[in-house]
């Protein structure tokens, strides 16, 4: 098994840190980035008791019945993903060709085995939320503050890569506001061992994600793995080393975009975690986890920003906005 150790940065250096603290923790940041795709943050303004509290509505809205959940259905298509997806309504595995020219031939189509739940912005007006209000009351209200939080959050990350790359003040900070993010929860039921091994069922294929960067938070049981660039196409597991509550961000492919290729997404699985890995037969546990796909405005232009274009580097990506591009790769998932 491939053993990669992601960095891990003290994010409260750059967010309460001296100018120098607050240099050196963007710079780790961009450096982990450009080299993983990934990185692990700590003091990164999400409290224990907060991360606590998504795991409990996390159980709660996964311990409705199907018919409850149904109520707040989620439609195949393109627009972006509001209300439940049930299992095998998004399939990750179309995202990325390699996924089909590695598995089994003939044996059918390559599923994911995890249900979710999405929401957009608090009060979203052209893609209204759905909320399960009268099945689960205080639901919302949890959901619209972790929102909040996690749109802070990423607004400070983006205001470290400013600092990083040497960009003006607000210059990717200006393009993601008003928030178009969009929340999700994740359950992964349990899933036997024998379904597994057939090769056309994971928890999630190898995928990367469509915004700009994705803020993840995930239960003891793990099974987030991570590309390892030094040698393609193998993964490491990502497991917390630190005792404190680690955050895991990744780039997405907004930001290879607006960095005209500089800025790599980092491509991940969820796969069976690393205790598990020997098991014969039986049941790979349940898992939850929690991620917060961070993107610009929709009508934001998702093509080169100009500090990543020169004469040398000309832009390689069309200039279209981010509902567009978002539109365009959410239509390969259903």
């Amino acid at each position: 098994m491939t053993v990669l150790q992601l960095p891990l940065v003290d994010f409260g250096h750059f967010t309460h840190g001296t100018p120098e603290q607050r240099e050196r923790a963007a710079k780790q940041l961009v450096d982990s980035f450009l080299k993983h795709g990934f990185v692990r943050l700590k003091n990164h303004g999400v409290s224990r008791e907060f991360v606590e509290e998504i795991w409990e509505w996390d159980r709660r809205f996964f311990s409705m019945s199907e018919e409850q959940k149904m109520k707040i259905l989620h439609p195949p298509g393109p627009d972006p993903q509001r209300g439940w997806s049930r299992k095998g309504l998004e399939t990750t595995s179309k995202i990325r060709k390699e996924n089909a020219a590695n598995a089994p031939k003939d044996k059918g189509e390559l599923l994911d085995e995890k249900e979710h739940f999405d929401c957009g912005p608090p009060g979203d007006a052209e893609f209204p939320n759905k909320f399960p209000n009268e099945d689960l009351p205080g639901f919302q209200e949890f959901i619209e503050r972790y929102f909040r939080l996690a749109q802070d959050v990423s607004l400070n990350i983006m205001r470290a890569c400013e600092v990083g790359f040497g960009m003006p003040e607000n210059a990717l900070v200006e393009r993601c506001e008003p928030a178009a993010s969009e929340l999700r929860l994740l359950y992964y039921p349990p899933v036997s061992v024998e379904r597994l091994a057939t090769g056309t069922i994971k928890r999630a294929w190898p995928h990367s994600d469509f915004g700009i960067i994705t803020l993840l938070f995930q239960d003891g049981l793990g099974g987030l793995e991570c590309e390892d660039r030094s040698n393609p196409f193998t993964f490491a597991p990502v497991t917390p080393t630190s005792g404190e509550v680690e955050m895991v961000v990744n780039t997405s492919d907004t930001f290879e975009r607006w960095t005209n290729g500089v800025v790599k997404p980092g491509i991940h699985q969820v796969n069976v975690p690393p205790a598990l890995r020997n098991l014969q037969e039986g049941y790979i546990p349940e898992r939850y986890s929690s991620v917060f796909f961070f993107k610009a405005h929709r009508g934001v232009s998702v093509g080169p920003i100009d500090h990543f274009v020169t004469e040398k580097h000309p832009a390689i990506y069309p200039d279209i906005t981010a509902l567009e591009f978002h539109r365009e790769r959410t239509h390969i998932l259903y």
